[in-house]
């Protein structure tokens, strides 16, 4: 699949014909938030658990020789579905993910699978900000074009595991654009969005997610860490950006979300999306700060729980908060061991309403390398 270097400047430039119908929606808003209450925004009843169904056996995107990792679709007008997922060589081990990781496109005739990967998205290009790793992808149409959003990062690949910290630290939230899910894609020269020197993201940005709000604008919230002792450096926070377009430019607010002051690493790996006017985001809770109040009396110390919001900006625990626990009800009436990783979820919405729901599994714990990992396709009913 070719993909195209572009400034983000020029893209907008010559892509700048927004519709005056679309424009028209800003002119509600303020430059930060709604300027006033939105009208059509349905009643909060989304209950995602309730609507999970077992897992079949054809809806489980695995491959002996790689790791594979967090994933999405879209479909086109053919009914052909089209993914996207992270995935990196078995020989190198599971932590190599932000080392060797690259953004696989596969293909299926339903969402629920089989799926049959195709290759990789991208080439290496070195000398770039994601010249050497690419990770976390989020496929999203808006408007009749595609935008992939995804982590990139460089660094040595010595093995080492300070040339691992070095990947880590450089990664950075980024976007490509294509007409067509197959490509090709325009890439572009700077990250979708860079740390603020001395902000709760200074070190990185990575795992971009993006959804449209009711009045126009689109919601950015990604992942960054604070400074503070290296290598990991300091706190890790899920942070909120605004834009008027789906590439940006996006402006940073000034609080962040899903997390709590006590804790270094309290949330992860979430993903938004907006529906019937209201914006819903599952949030894998990380140290058990939410999964007690979404469901009470559980011993789960982490669980994937659901948030929902307005505005982007001030969000709140959904009236049925429990998505699901760390294990996998099978159609064959088993259910898995408590899993060690199951997470980056992503929500593939068939008429405006979840349908499928892709979560990336891990059994076993990060330094086991017999335990591949795998991608898995969940059949929500309405």
């Amino acid at each position: 699949m070719n993909s195209l270097l572009l400034n983000r400047r020029n893209f907008l430039l010559s892509t700048a014909a927004l519709s005056a119908a679309t424009c028209s929606r800003y002119l509600m808003a303020s430059h930060s938030g709604l300027a006033h209450k939105p009208s059509g925004v349905e009643p909060d009843t989304l209950n995602l658990n309730a609507m999970m169904q077992p897992v079949q056996a054809r809806s489980v995107l695995r491959d002996p020789d790689w790791f594979i990792w967090g994933g999405g679709m879209v479909r086109t007008a053919d009914g052909l579905c089209h993914g996207f997922f992270a995935r990196w060589p078995r020989k190198e081990g599971f932590n190599a993910w932000v080392t060797h990781s690259e953004i696989v496109y596969a293909t299926s005739a339903d969402p629920l699978g089989p799926w049959t990967m195709v290759g990789p998205v991208f080439e290496r290009r070195a000398g770039s900000w994601d010249a050497d790793n690419l990770h976390n992808p989020l496929i999203q149409t808006f408007d009749g074009k595609y935008y992939l959003y995804y982590s990139g990062n460089y660094g040595p690949r010595n093995g080492t595991k300070e040339g691992w910290w070095v990947h880590r630290n450089n990664q950075r939230a980024g976007v490509a654009v294509a007409s067509h899910p197959a490509g090709p894609w325009q890439r572009f020269d700077k990250p979708l969005i860079e740390p603020t020197p001395g902000g709760t993201d200074h070190l990185l940005t990575n795992s971009p997610t993006v959804a449209r709000r009711n009045d126009g604008r689109y919601v950015l919230i990604y992942k960054g860490v604070s400074d503070g002792p290296r290598p990991f450096g300091g706190k890790v926070r899920m942070h909120v950006a605004l834009g008027d377009s789906p590439i940006g430019p996006f402006m940073k607010q000034p609080t962040t979300v899903f997390g709590h002051e006590s804790m270094q690493f309290p949330t992860d790996d979430n993903v938004i999306w907006q529906q019937q006017g209201r914006l819903y985001a599952i949030v894998k809770d990380y140290r058990g700060l939410y999964s007690q109040q979404a469901r009470p009396g559980s011993t789960e110390k982490e669980s994937l729980v659901l948030f929902t919001s307005v505005d982007g900006l001030d969000w709140r625990l959904a009236a049925h908060p429990f998505v699901s626990d760390f294990r996998i009800h099978w159609a064959n009436g088993q259910v898995s061991d408590r899993l060690h990783r199951f997470e980056q979820p992503q929500v593939w919405l068939e008429n405006g309403k979840p349908s499928v729901l892709f979560l990336a599994v891990k059994a076993k714990s990060d330094d086991d390398d017999t335990d591949l990992s795998y991608n898995i396709q969940v059949k929500l009913n309405a």
